[in-house]
């Protein structure tokens, strides 16, 4: 069997007292701590911006590792920047792939479902949440269970343009499961989701709450974003001109 990834979601909020440090200290920390992140780039970790989707976080950092002790290394080198050191952790979700037990051996196995390795689409928009099944689904029959997933799966094949990436937590933190979904636009995932509560799997969810909506950026965009700093974005500037030549 293929060694198997370890997946860590870690949200970080900004307390109040940073956003009230001197636009060129925001600068210099946002720089510092980007710096860092963009080292372990070269592995497996995206950012992504939470500012304005919901209020207890800023920012979503998405990393995969071979081994514990490298997602404490890096942890602890966060802590050790000026930024780090002040960034609340609103929520850390811990999780491991595998692959799952309802998919026929027939399936290839770098599909949907048979990664043991998080393989990220790069999409522009990540819906993250942790989920609890109700005790009572494992105690239905495996084939019971194998066909309201196989339903389940279907269901997220007319929805080509939604991947999704599923982790589990067993026995390594609160939640049993991290399912995160990548698509280019959100209208696709709310109707996914909408029709999958339709679904016979849906009735033994015990819990799948918080649900972040997450914006995918560049660690040093994402952070500044989440210290209040000046951003330049290309679309609002080029609105701003229109508005200018037309107002001339």
């Amino acid at each position: 069997m293929a060694e198997r990834q370890l997946v860590k979601y870690t949200f970080w909020k900004v307390p109040g007292e940073v956003l009230g440090w001197p636009d060129d200290r925001r600068t210099e920390a946002a720089a510092e701590l980007a710096a860092g992140l963009d080292e372990r780039a070269a592995g497996t970790l995206l950012t992504y911006s939470t500012v304005g989707m919901r209020g207890d976080c800023d920012m979503l950092v998405w990393q995969a590792a071979d081994t514990l002790d490298l997602i404490q290394q890096a942890e602890s080198a966060w802590r050790a920047t000026a930024l780090g050191a002040r960034l609340t952790v609103a929520h850390s979700f811990l999780a491991m792939m595998r692959p799952s037990p309802y998919l026929g051996r027939h399936r290839h196995p770098d599909q949907e479902g048979r990664r043991t390795r998080l393989q990220p689409a790069g999409g522009r928009y990540l819906f993250v949440y942790p989920m609890v099944k109700k005790r009572i689904w494992y105690r239905l029959p495996y084939e019971r269970r194998k066909a309201m997933m196989v339903e389940h799966f279907a269901i997220g094949h007319r929805y080509p343009q939604v991947k999704i990436n599923t982790a589990y937590s067993f026995g390594l933190d609160d939640q049993e499961f991290v399912v995160a979904f990548e698509c280019d636009e959100p209208a696709a995932f709310l109707d996914l989701v909408m029709e999958l509560r339709e679904s016979q799997a849906s009735r033994y969810t015990e819990r799948e709450t918080p649900i972040f909506t997450c914006v995918r950026m560049e660690p040093r965009r994402a952070l500044d974003l989440a210290l209040g700093l000046r951003i330049a974005d290309p679309l609002t500037a080029g609105l701003a001109r229109q508005v200018s030549v037309v107002s001339g």
